[in-house]
């Protein structure tokens, strides 16, 4: 569920870096910092309506990925009414994924097609499932120059996944000193924002080297004119985790 999203981009000209000169550099250097797949994390997110009414929800996730195959289990942790309600998303290489809901209440699994109208029915709005663990080759990517953001000069990059054209292109915002990733900017089909996601609180990953990952991010739905708060709790590297970690278990209250 909490969908983090990165790419990058071909340049049009020659790049002011170290052995680096094109935007695919880039983008491998701000990807592989990022835990994204075979993990475990604890999240809290805070839905706030423009209104400024909001709502807090806490999330125990797992994430995996085996032979192509990416697996999402969230388990719902807060409030209290909703706990125990379980999310697992299955997708396929090569064919429609699946998405399995889980409600204690009743007892009962509903299964259906992880279609691009389904996953937004059970999309936070945040996703860890991004472009970082796809296939590069699958993504078309443009340079569009330099820019600061919060008082640090960023790289603009520019990516379009060819195999869901109907999302449009998302802009990424990479720290040129760090190659983090700032801010992602995601665009509908027309070319009209659809969402703008910030990251920060950057925190190194102790058991794994190289590994720096954002602990906090605010993610504008611009149409809905909403916007979350999502707090990372805990994440750690789960390379054990297998088919069995993803299937739906009762819970016991």
């Amino acid at each position: 569920m909490l969908k983090l999203k990165f790419a990058v981009l071909f340049v049009a000209f020659s790049l002011p870096l170290m052995g680096q000169n094109n935007a695919g550099d880039i983008f491998e250097k701000a990807a592989n910092q990022l835990l994204t797949e075979n993990l475990e994390l604890s999240l809290e997110i805070k839905e706030i309506a423009s209104n400024g009414k909001f709502k807090e929800k806490q999330y125990n996730v797992l994430i995996g990925k085996s032979e192509g195959i990416e697996r999402t289990k969230t388990v719902v942790q807060h409030p209290p009414k909703l706990k125990g309600i379980t999310i697992v998303i299955t997708d396929y290489p090569e064919e429609t994924g699946l998405i399995e809901i889980f409600t204690p209440a009743n007892g009962k699994i509903r299964k259906m097609k992880a279609t691009s109208k389904n996953m937004e029915l059970v999309n936070s709005g945040v996703s860890i499932s991004n472009y970082a663990s796809k296939d590069r080759s699958q993504l078309t990517f443009d340079f569009k120059g330099t820019e600061e953001f919060d008082g640090k000069s960023c790289y603009k990059l520019q990516v379009i996944d060819n195999l869901d054209l109907e999302n449009g292109k998302t802009l990424y915002f990479i720290e040129k000193n760090t190659y983090r990733i700032l801010k992602i900017i995601a665009f509908n089909k027309d070319g009209t924002e659809k969402s703008i996601t910030t990251y920060s609180d950057f925190q190194v990953i102790g058991q794994l080297k190289g590994k720096t990952q954002p602990m906090f991010m605010v993610n504008k739905d611009i149409k809905k004119a909403k916007h979350n708060e999502i707090k990372i709790l805990k994440i750690k590297p789960r390379p054990d985790l297998n088919e069995e970690n993803f299937t739906i278990e009762p819970v016991v209250n």
